[in-house]
């Protein structure tokens, strides 16, 4: 007995380190999260590389959608996002943000058509905008409530990147909204449907991605989200996954 309790005493005084669980909520938002059976997807591969980058935390996935995000924060489901803006809806929730760890941008897309030009996404009057639920663009001053995008701005609102597409190609839409990220993706899947796009030269929004991490948490701060981005960053960690997938 008297050497059971000697082991555990060294144990004491050398320290146990224990592995910190931190929960990562993630929706679709392609190219950075698709949500089929699993989630895949460039956050999830950020996600691996964190949990290979350290020993004291062990990130871990939670799906959600881009409007069940906020309630599913809320219920303690996750307390962490990654490559979120605190002003997409997160304002009045208790989040911190890091450090930006990549540039992004959203463009207003179009179909090719004769005589259209730069020009026609000079204003949005009369034309039927595509967008995202749960999604916050800034001709919309970052309204997310889809019927206040619909009143508004006549805007068509899905869960898939790919239909807003769709719904150019087939004429059911005029302009939608889409993320330089997916664009590339898309062009690089289908290059043939690449010239059938008009892309505006102006953005909708640029944007920087942070981590958002609950305020409060004794398991991890946005400081320590900081320390990890940087010494990720220090070391090239994430440059070649940004070169995978043609980001900033």
């Amino acid at each position: 007995m008297s050497k059971l309790i000697t082991a555990f005493l060294l144990l004491l005084s050398i320290g146990v380190h224990a592995i910190e669980v931190v929960k990562v909520g993630v929706y679709e938002f392609p190219p950075y999260v698709f949500v089929n059976d699993k989630a895949t997807g460039i956050t999830v591969e950020m996600i691996g590389l964190m949990n290979k980058f350290q020993k004291d935390y062990q990130f871990e996935v939670v799906t959600t959608t881009s409007q069940r995000r906020y309630k599913d924060f809320v219920d303690k489901k996750f307390d962490m996002l990654l490559f979120e803006s605190k002003g997409w809806g997160w304002l009045k929730y208790p989040v911190k943000g890091s450090m930006a760890f990549l540039k992004g941008a959203e463009h207003y897309v179009a179909l090719v058509e004769p005589g259209r030009g730069q020009d026609f996404f000079t204003d949005f009057k009369n034309k039927k905008m595509v967008g995202m639920l749960g999604y916050h663009y800034a001709f919309a001053r970052y309204h997310g409530e889809p019927d206040y995008l619909k009143k508004n701005y006549n805007m068509t609102l899905t869960d898939n990147q790919q239909t807003n597409l769709d719904l150019i190609l087939n004429k059911r839409g005029d302009i939608a909204v889409m993320s330089k990220a997916y664009l590339n993706y898309y062009f690089a899947k289908h290059p043939d449907l690449k010239a059938k796009f008009l892309v505006s030269d102006k953005t909708d929004q640029i944007y920087r991605h942070t981590a958002l991490v609950r305020k409060g948490l004794k398991t991890i701060t946005f400081r320590d989200i900081n320390k990890l981005l940087q010494g990720m960053k220090t070391k090239g960690v994430l440059t070649p996954l940004w070169k995978k997938h043609g980001l900033e």
